[in-house]
């Protein structure tokens, strides 16, 4: 056994894991966002990693550097492609005419061959899929380094073959499976994280942003933007007198309507229990009664079946100037109030000169909102 090429093939594979743990720190999203900044990114780290592969390699005894660079040239052709691939691996290929020049033609055609394999594997070879793609298509790992060193056969070199091909594969497949765990890994994090921020902030129910993604969407508005709150009318009723399922489904309903009826920038939540709240943005003053009849307008059309029939909303709104949200939010409260006491089913919107109440009554009702947030 070739000590000297376990040697150097296990020094490889200790660059090859940092790597794996350096490109897996690239993924910090999901979906990774678009655009060739990440892309450029990897792809430079690549070429670094494979140049630096080769040059840390012992060479063997025909003189031939046996090393790892395929690996994460794999990697990359399964993300981006197979042009790309080539395009990273090229420079270490290219590497051994600064050495005995007949090992540069072995090294291009072993990456043209495991880029070709790792190409037309791609779709089965997903390693972005958390659940177990690696595990279900292991064989194909095999079928992508099963090439290497193959091409010594065409400068009659078969001795160096016999003495190479083995250990190389086997350090080739505990390589990629090191660094494709490794990122897969860090992708499942990820998406586990997404799906968690996901249920925290999103009303099962109604599919809509909940209370605490409007309490962190709140203070990013600005002068010109407009709030909605919006409460069912006697929805307690529909509960009481037709049963749970069917507030779940009026709800629902209602929470649809609003994301349907409003433009791609504006944003609805569940505010909590009957309540919705609507944060419209770049809204002219003087058009917001229009849009909050048009959005009460949309709910009372909704139709149930019977005895229910349809139910109606209850509009309070304001717009957002150069003073705090909180006066802003207190002023569509303000107005919610007021129309619920008018008898319900109508829109009020404050007039932007509208003041803040006595601080001992804004306090509490602070608390108050603060407390329905913390009992959702």
């Amino acid at each position: 056994m070739n000590l000297a090429l376990l040697h150097s093939l296990f020094v490889n594979l200790s660059v090859l894991v940092t790597f794996s743990f350096l490109l897996s720190l690239t993924y910090r999203a999901w979906p990774p966002p678009p655009g060739w900044q990440l892309k450029s990114l990897r792809l430079s780290l690549t070429v670094l990693t494979t140049t630096v592969l080769y040059l840390m390699a012992t060479p063997e005894a025909s003189g031939a550097r046996i090393e790892l660079s395929l690996v994460p040239v794999a990697l990359m052709t399964l993300r981006y492609g197979g042009w790309l691939g080539v395009l990273v691996g090229l420079p270490s290929s290219l590497l051994p005419l600064a050495g005995p020049a007949h090992d540069a033609l072995p090294s291009v055609l072993n990456l043209l061959a495991v880029v070709g394999l790792t190409h037309a594997l791609r779709w089965t070879l997903n390693m972005e899929d958390a659940k177990g793609s690696l595990q279900r298509y292991g064989w194909a790992v095999g079928l992508i380094f099963l090439p290497i060193e193959w091409p010594r056969l065409l400068l009659g070199d078969a001795e160096t073959l016999m003495r190479v091909y083995l250990p190389a594969l086997a350090f080739h497949l505990v390589g990629f499976w090191l660094c494709a765990t490794m990122i897969t890994s860090r992708v499942a994090l990820l998406q586990s994280r997404d799906q968690f921020r996901l249920q925290a902030l999103q009303d099962a129910l109604c599919g809509l942003p909940n209370r605490r993604q409007f309490e962190l969407d709140l203070p990013l508005t600005e002068p010109g933007d407009a709030l909605l709150l919006i409460d069912l009318d006697h929805f307690k009723r529909v509960n009481d007198e037709f049963g749970h399922p069917v507030g779940d489904e009026v709800l629902a309903a209602v929470g649809r309507v609003l994301a349907d009826t409003l433009r791609g920038r504006d944003r609805a939540y569940r505010y909590g229990g009957e309540e919705f709240a609507v944060i419209l943005r770049r809204v002219p003053g003087d058009q917001l009664p229009q849009i909050a009849g048009r959005l009460r307008a949309a709910v009372s059309a909704l139709q149930f079946a019977p005895p229910l029939g349809g139910v109606t909303v209850s509009v309070g709104g304001a717009s957002f100037g150069p003073w705090s949200s909180t006066r802003t939010l207190w002023q569509a409260d303000e107005a919610l109030y007021h129309v619920k006491q008018s008898g319900r089913n109508g829109v009020r919107i404050a007039a932007p000169t509208a003041g803040l109440p006595p601080a001992e009554e804004l306090e509490a009702w602070l608390r108050q909102s603060s407390g329905a947030v913390s009992g959702e």
